[in-house]
């Protein structure tokens, strides 16, 4: 027979449990509100005290979300900047491949196109090391 009974809920939670709960609860509880409130800086901190974390903690969590933020904002610039010069080459030689073809049998446009090709491939690899810095909290200096 299968068991009915059902088992009484859990008394004690390791921290990260606990952390996770009251992630889970918060924004359980968020979600049922008509209309997202703003919360100033001192009723975090007031909220956090209340939980028995210390302000230093909750600085340093707002100093991890302002580094966040910074990064998808330059992230989303990068992207933007390698999107944009490679929609210009794109333009570029696709005009010079039809002024190429309707003018001849010289292929003029290989070499600009293998040269500006080098330069975007320099810039997506810029690009690209940068989001993997990024993603592995390496400095930018090294």
């Amino acid at each position: 027979m299968a068991e009915t009974r059902t088992q009484a809920p859990a008394t004690h939670f390791t921290e990260a449990e606990a952390a996770d709960i009251i992630r889970e609860a918060s924004t359980h509880a968020l979600k049922s509100r008509a209309h997202e409130r703003k919360l100033t800086r001192e009723e975090v901190l007031a909220m956090a005290r209340e939980m028995g974390l210390s302000e230093a903690s909750v600085e340093a969590a707002l100093a991890t979300r302002g580094k966040k933020d910074e990064d998808r904002l330059k992230l989303r610039k990068d992207l933007l900047g390698l999107a944009t010069h490679g929609l210009s080459y794109t333009i570029v030689i696709g005009a010079l491949t039809l002024i190429d073809l309707l003018s001849g049998p010289t292929w003029f446009v290989v070499w600009p196109a293998l040269g500006w090709g080098i330069g975007l491939a320099f810039h997506t690899m810029g690009v690209t090391m940068g989001m993997a810095r990024r993603a592995l909290n390496v400095p930018e200096d090294e």
